[in-house]
Order: structure tokens, then C-alpha cells, then sequence
């Protein structure tokens, strides 16, 4: 079995998420994919929203779709919520199973920052949603590693759908339009928990 593994910060979710995930699980042929909100990012200041409430948003995301999971193995970690961690545990659970940890280009671009990051490839192979109109370069040693395991990092087709968390957070806060960047579902469960300021 093919298993996706698409972790974020998620506060809130929204169709940026939604599609590129949805076009990268359908060219990567996969048979289930775990969306996995961050407790803790290391990279990130603290979300807005609580973490049930970012795994409510995805589950209401992906809600039509059987194939795809609301993971919550980094909300039970105590502590920052590092990849290499997570992919650890999850290769104990499904040792029989192929692992793809699926990222955008601008955190694939800035991956030699991450924790133990030379050790990803050991647990999963990875998989970059690359948008060419606003790609981050790669660092050097980011660079070197796509030249010498290519086998395992797939540069993937998924579409560029322009859409940012930190814009749409400030957009609800000041009542602008906004509920279009996000599923229907996920709109009305941001208004009734009063989120991002409504």
C-alpha cells in the first residue's frame, strides 16, 4: 500500500491545501493519504486556531473523500512536531507499506534547516509540489540531495492555486471576502467557533 503523508500547520485549511493535495495523491497513484495538522511547528509561530479545531477543519475538508485520513499522531506528541519523528512512528506502524511524504516547494526548498533531515529518506520518499509561480530556490544542499536520490524525490505537475493562511486569517479578521478560499464546510465551522477574529 501507497501511503501520502501531508502534514501542516493547516490554521485554517483551505482549497490551496485541498487541491494541490488532492491533484499530488491522484499522480502519485496512492492508494490512502494521512492529513496531518502540526501541535507544535517548529518553523511557524503558534497557530491561531486550537489543535482539535485544525483537525476538525480537515477532516470537514476532505470530508467526500474516503481515501484520505485526518491524522492526529503529532496532536498526541508532546513537544515540537519534527518530521522525522512522525515518519519514524509511522513506518513502525505500516512496516509493510511504501511511505510518501508529500511538501510544498517553498519547505522542500529550506529542508536542510529541518531536524535530522538527511535521515527523511531512510523512512519515506518525498514528493514536491512545485509551483513555478512562486518557487523558492533550493538551497545547495537541497539541491544535492534531489541530484543524488532522485529515485526517491519526485517533482510533481500539481496546479498553483494562490492562496495564503496569513492572508486569509487577516481577510476573516477584518470581514473581507474570504469564504471562497476555503471549503464550504470548513467556512462554517470557522464562523461558528469565532475564529481569526469573526
Amino acid at each position: 500500500m501507497l501511503r501520502v503523508i501531508f502534514g501542516g500547520t493547516f490554521d485554517p485549511i483551505h482549497k490551496g491545501h485541498v487541491t494541490t493535495s488532492l491533484a499530488a495523491f491522484n499522480e502519485l497513484n496512492a492508494d490512502c493519504m494521512h492529513v496531518m495538522p502540526s501541535a507544535q511547528p517548529p518553523h511557524r509561530d503558534y497557530p491561531g486556531a486550537s489543535a482539535e479545531q485544525r483537525l476538525t477543519m480537515v477532516q470537514l475538508a476532505y470530508a467526500e473523500q474516503p481515501n484520505i485520513i485526518a491524522e492526529d499522531c503529532e496532536l498526541k506528541r508532546s513537544g515540537p512536531s519534527y518530521s522525522l519523528l512522525t515518519l519514524q512512528e509511522m513506518q513502525q506502524r505500516w512496516p509493510q507499506d511504501k511511505l510518501v511524504f508529500l511538501l510544498g516547494n517553498d519547505a522542500f526548498a529550506k529542508l536542510d534547516t529541518w531536524y535530522g533531515w538527511q535521515e527523511l529518506l531512510h523512512y519515506a520518499d518525498l514528493a514536491v509540489m512545485r509551483r513555478q509561480a512562486q518557487d523558492t530556490p533550493w538551497s545547495p544542499a537541497v539541491t544535492e540531495l534531489a541530484r543524488t536520490h532522485s529515485a526517491q524525490i519526485k517533482q510533481l505537475n500539481t496546479p498553483n492555486v494562490a492562496v495564503s493562511a496569513t492572508e486569509l486569517r487577516a481577510a476573516i479578521a477584518a470581514n473581507r471576502a474570504w469564504r471562497e478560499q476555503v471549503p464550504e464546510a470548513v467556512a462554517a465551522f470557522i464562523e461558528q467557533q469565532h475564529l481569526y477574529g469573526r
